[in-house]
Parts: structure tokens; C-alpha cells; sequence
């Protein structure tokens, strides 16, 4: 039995030891658990493991190791192969490219004589080797049958020479042509395995294993690997041997896997030795340029796709991509052109309308923007929703605004719960003045994302205080403050929505609730002290700003205030200290204003010099104003 089942068998029988050997020491419940633990996935694995082995017991006949030397007999590289036919023998090209001869060794052991080269696929990696003796052959199969999740094995060899088997599925189809497909598996396998068939439950052969790196791993599928035909025996020392992956071909394929595989460094370098051996072969230049795109080197796919474009202005691919990638770059006006190209070459590329609709957008040109959203939109795209989404923002910078809103709700049919689209879309209500529309939508936003509800709600309290509809704002006020009870700041603005409806009473008893939470609270202090203004109950209005300007003794306000309510209840010797703190704090206070209240006082008090010197620094400031203090003077 080969190494690789065997693997297996040592697991299992290492768990049985185990737990025989605790179960002496006790506890013996909790290990009777880990036994079945144990046991179940062991019974399954032992099941695979049993139809690994006969898999490999009845086709291991026709697997051979490779042991590949060089001039001076020493091992270049080992890997495996298989017999196909009577006398020839598959495996990779890679592997025997260079070999001065190759030693070969059946599954016993025993020597088999490889004598030549009889054919070379070198876009396959492929070659036929013409072997002695009576090696039995592996029965060719279908590839097609190679679908996804289908259960496939291996057959190759270590590099003892021993003959083992893995078991996998069939991962990934990698287009490498229109017309040519190559298999991705799920077999963990050393690089030995490297010619080697892959082969399905009924022994028939889907393809052949190749190792262009260690990561780099593919299935060469059967069907191509017929297509094949023997030719006249070469000697291995008769063979122009050569670095396969230094070859045109060898590059060219490796740099195509690596693309398809993802291995994007791998794909880089093995492109650019293709287009240094072929520069003016466009396809490797193609793919170069996207495989620069995947690693967002814009840069150098910029250039590649207009390399692209220099050799064949008609492919609308590379017009198309080269847009993108000037996008990438936020070369917003190249990118245009080469988008439009890419459409008037091929109608079907309906996203060109979109990105140029995005090129236009960043560039402030609304309405051009809006004409390739509209473009877009009319060939009917399988999801329409940014389109419109985006069709919605360009409107709304056009002041469109009924035009934003129809957009929009296109896009909100959509995507019903997406916040950007809702977002703008109440933002295009609002400004259109259709504020019961953008409530509602406010309100579906503050559903779809509660944690950010309060922030919706104050976005309609501050849309209807705009609007002046202070009792839709109150609403909205109230709603915060029961999503955030113990918030200062949304008390303070239904207190502010109150006063503006002038409903005095209401609003100092919420302003009094700020302060039962933040007594340091300066600005419900300054509102209580207005309001008492207002309803000209001074001496409560002189108490409110004094523990304001305690708080905030920089700003001219609080103190202009106190002057003037001490000015109304007559005080005028009361009222010199705050307004002259006032003019301290800002000469130019309410536009000169303190400055005439506070001459107002002097004259008052009886101090008509003061009240001049007062007068000629109002002159500078309101002439009109210090004109009218000026008949007050005697």
C-alpha cells in the first residue's frame, strides 16, 4: 500500500492508542466522548481512504516516475508521467525540456526505459515521450465531464520514486482561450506530481497534472492533450533543448495561468518577458495591461491599453478599460474619450455611458453628466440603481429638483432601505419645499438606521425651523429627546423652538430642565434672561444674565443686557459698569449702540461730559445714531 493512504492509517491507529491509554487513568465518561469524537470522522476519512487505494491499486500500472539528468548525469528535476498508448507516455514539457535523458520507474520499482521525444505541444506544455517495454496504458476519457464539485484523483509519484494517490474536486474552470479551458483542483500534491494523470472514480484519464511553479498549478484536460499528434522519434540528446519558461510560449502560458490563478507578481513578470521576446504582440500586452489593473499600477496600465490601442485602434476593450484606469487616476477628462470610443466600436458597452456620466460628474459638468446617466439608463442595465441614484445627485446640482426627485425614487424602488439613495432623496424634497415628503423619508432613514435617528430627527427639526413651521420642529425636538433624554443640547432646541413661537413659559421651563442636568449650562442661561427681557420682567432678566456672565464673562451680551435692564427699571448708576464692559469688551458693540445706551446714562446722572466723549467716539462708528445722542446733549 503507498505512502499517501498509509498517512492515514497511522492517524487513526495513533487515536485508538490514545484513548486506550487514558481510559486506564480514568474519567472514563469524558473519554468515551472523545472516542466518538474520534471514531465518526475517522469511519468517513477510512471510507475515502479505501476508495483512494483501490483507485490507485487498479491504475498505478500505467504511472511512471521521471527522473530527468543533465549532461553530466546529474538530476535536473523529477516528476511523473503516464502511458496513453502502447510504447508512449505523457507528461510536461517543462519537466523534459532540457533533459540530456530521463530515467524512468514503474509503481514496482523495476526500470523503464524512456528512448525520446515524439511530440511537443509547447502552447500545452505538452509532451509524448516514446518509452521500451510493455507499460500498460491508462484509458483516455472525456474532459468535459470535468464540472465543478466533481470528484477527481491523482496518481504521481514522491520523489523516492514511490507511486501514491490524493483525492480532490474540480475548483475553479480558467478560460485560458475562447476555446481552450484548463482545470483548477482542490488536490494537495507535491510538485513530483507534475505530469501525472488526473483521473475520475472509473479510472478513466480527464487530463494531466502540471506544475509551472510550486504555486502555479494546473490540469491540462484530456481532450487537448488528443489533439496531439505523434511525429518522428528524437533522441534526447539529439533535442534542441531549451528553458521553457524562457520561451515565448512557455512565458506566455505560464503568465496567462498566473493571471487566471490570481497570482498577479507571477503574471507581471512572466507577461513582460513575452512582450520583451514579442513587443508588438497585442494580446500579451492586453493582459498585461489588466493584470497592472488588478494591482491597481494604473500607471503602467494606462500604458499598456494605449500600446493596445496603437497596434488596433479598434479594440473597444482597450478603449474601454483605458477609460476606466484614467478614471482610477482621476484623469477625469481622459478618460472620456476613450469611453465614447469604446461604445461607438461596440454598443453593447453599456457601462462606458455610466463611467462617462462619472467622468462628467467630477467635473462639475452636471448636465453632460446627466446626459450619459440618461444614455445609460435608456439601454436598460440589468441594475439600473446607481444610474439613477447618480442621475438623482447631478439634478439636484442643476436645481432640478422635480427632476432629482422622480430620479431618485427611481433608484429608492431599487433599493428600498439604502441611506444614500433616501438620504438625498428627502434632501431633494426638502429643497423643493415638499417638507412632508422629506419628513417621511427622514423618518424611514431614522428607521433603516437607528443608531443614527436622532441625527435624522434633528435634520427635520432644523428644516422646518428654516421653513418657520416651529411646530412641526417642536415635534421633531420632542422625538430626539425621548430617543436621548438626558441630552443638554436637544432640550436647549425645543426650549429655542418655543421662544420662536413665543411661547414663553414653555420655553423657560425647558430651558430650567437643561439646567437641572448642566447648572454651567451659559447659553439657557443667556435664553432665560431674553426671554424675561422680552416679557420685560427685568430684575429676573438682570439674575439670568448675571449667572451667565459668571459663566461667560467675554461675551458683550450678557452684559449690555444687564445695562439695559437696569437702564428700563431707571438705575441708570446701576447700569454705567455692565454697558462700559460692554464697549470693553467690543466698541462697536450692536453697531454703537452701548455706546449711545451708555451716554444715555451719563445724561441721566446728570454728566454731560462723559456723554460728549462718548458722542465723538460714536460719530466714528454711526454717525445717524451719534446724530440723534447729539440733541440729547446739552
Amino acid at each position: 500500500m503507498c505512502k499517501f493512504v498509509f498517512d492515514f492509517l497511522f492517524s487513526y491507529k495513533k487515536a485508538h492508542d490514545i484513548y486506550k491509554e487514558v481510559i486506564v487513568r480514568g474519567n472514563k465518561i469524558k473519554w468515551i466522548i472523545l472516542l466518538v469524537l474520534f471514531t465518526f470522522p475517522s469511519a468517513f476519512l477510512f471510507s475515502q481512504a479505501e476508495q483512494t487505494q483501490e483507485i490507485l491499486e487498479k491504475n498505478q500500472t500505467g504511472v511512471v516516475h521521471l527522473t530527468v539528468l543533465g549532461d553530466d548525469k546529474e538530476i535536473i528535476s523529477e516528476g511523473s508521467g503516464f502511458v496513453v498508448e502502447q510504447g508512449v507516455m505523457a507528461t510536461s514539457y517543462l519537466l523534459v525540456s532540457q533533459a540530456k535523458s530521463v530515467a524512468g520507474k514503474n509503481f514496482k520499482g523495476k526500470k523503464v526505459k524512456i528512448e525520446g521525444i515524439l511530440a511537443v505541444d509547447k502552447n500545452l506544455n505538452l509532451a509524448l515521450l516514446k518509452i521500451k517495454g510493455k507499460t500498460p496504458a491508462l484509458s483516455m476519457g472525456n474532459s468535459d465531464e470535468l464540472n465543478m464539485g466533481k470528484k477527481v484523483y491523482a496518481i504521481g509519484s514522491d520523489k523516492t520514486g514511490e507511486i501514491g494517490a490524493s483525492e480532490g474536486t474540480v475548483r475553479n474552470i480558467l478560460e485560458i482561450e475562447p476555446t481552450k479551458r484548463f482545470v483548477e483542483t482542490s488536490l494537495s500534491i507535491p510538485q513530483s506530481f507534475d505530469g501525472a494523470p488526473l483521473i475520475d472514480v472509473n479510472g478513466k484519464v480527464l487530463g494531466m497534472i502540471v506544475f509551472l511553479e510550486r504555486r502555479l498549478k494546473f490540469i491540462l484536460p484530456s481532450n487537448l492533450m488528443k489533439t496531439v499528434q505523434k511525429k518522428s522519434l528524437v533522441k534526447f540528446k539529439d533535442y534542441q533543448h531549451e528553458d521553457y519558461l524562457a520561451t515565448f510560449e512557455g512565458a506566455y502560458l505560464a503568465g496567462k495561468v498566473a493571471s487566471l490563478l490570481d497570482e498577479t507578481g507571477r503574471a507581471q513578470i512572466y507577461l513582460e518577458k513575452v512582450i520583451e521576446l514579442s513587443p508588438m504582440n497585442i494580446e500579451p500586452i492586453s493582459l498585461l495591461a489588466s493584470v497592472y489593473n488588478r494591482q491597481r499600477n494604473y500607471q503602467k496600465a494606462a500604458s499598456a491599453y494605449q500600446k493596445v490601442i496603437e497596434l488596433d485602434n479598434n479594440r473597444d476593450d482597450a478603449h474601454y478599460q483605458l477609460g476606466i484606469v484614467n478614471l482610477r487616476l482621476g484623469k477625469y477628462r481622459d478618460a472620456i474619450a476613450p469611453l465614447q470610443k469604446a461604445v461607438e466600436l461596440n454598443l453593447d458597452h453599456k457601462d462606458a455611458h455610466f463611467y462617462t456620466g462619472n467622468a462628467y460628474k467630477e467635473l462639475k459638468e452636471h448636465a453632460k453628466a446627466v446626459e450619459a446617466y440618461e444614455n445609460y439608463l435608456n439601454l436598460k442595465p440589468e441594475d439600473p440603481w446607481e444610474g439613477y441614484y447618480r442621475l438623482g445627485l447631478c439634478r439636484i446640482e442643476l436645481k432640478q429638483l422635480e427632476e432629482a426627485i422622480t430620479a431618485l425614487n427611481e433608484a429608492a424602488k431599487e433599493k428600498p432601505q439604502d441611506i444614500k439613495t433616501n438620504y438625498y432623496l428627502a434632501q431633494a424634497y426638502d429643497q423643493a419645499n415638499q417638507y412632508e415628503k422629506a419628513e417621511e423619508t427622514y423618518k424611514l432613514l431614522a428607521k433603516l438606521s437607528p443608531e443614527e435617528a436622532d441625527k435624522y430627527y434633528k435634520t427635520i427639526l432644523f428644516m422646518y425651523d428654516k421653513a418657520g413651521n416651529h411646530e412641526k420642529a417642536i415635534e421633531a425636538a420632542r422625538s430626539i429627546i425621548e430617543l436621548k433624554p438626558d441630552s443638554t443640547g436637544d432640550i436647549y432646541n425645543l426650549g429655542l423652538m418655543y421662544q420662536k413661537l413665543k411661547k414663553y413659559d414653555e420655553a423657560i421651563k425647558t430651558f430650567n430642565e437643561v439646567l437641572a442636568i448642566n447648572p454651567a449650562d451659559e447659553y439657557s442661561h443667556s435664553s432665560i434672561g431674553y426671554i424675561y427681557y422680552i416679557q420685560k420682567k427685568y430684575n429676573k432678566s438682570i439674575a439670568a444674565f448675571k449667572k451667565f456672565v459668571e459663566l461667560s464673562p467675554d461675551n458683550a451680551d450678557g452684559w449690555f443686557y444687564i445695562g439695559i435692564c437696569n437702564m428700563q427699571l431707571k438705575k441708570f448708576d446701576a447700569a454705567l459698569e455692565p454697558l462700559k464692559k460692554t464697549i470693553e469688551l467690543r466698541l462697536d458693540y450692536s453697531n454703537g449702540n452701548a455706546i449711545y445706551n451708555l451716554a444715555i446714562c451719563y445724561l441721566n446722572l446728570h454728566d454731560n461730559y462723559s456723554a460728549k466723549e462718548l458722542y465723538n467716539k460714536l460719530t466714528g462708528i454711526n454717525p445717524q445714531l451719534a446724530q440723534k445722542l447729539k440733541q440729547h446733549i446739552r
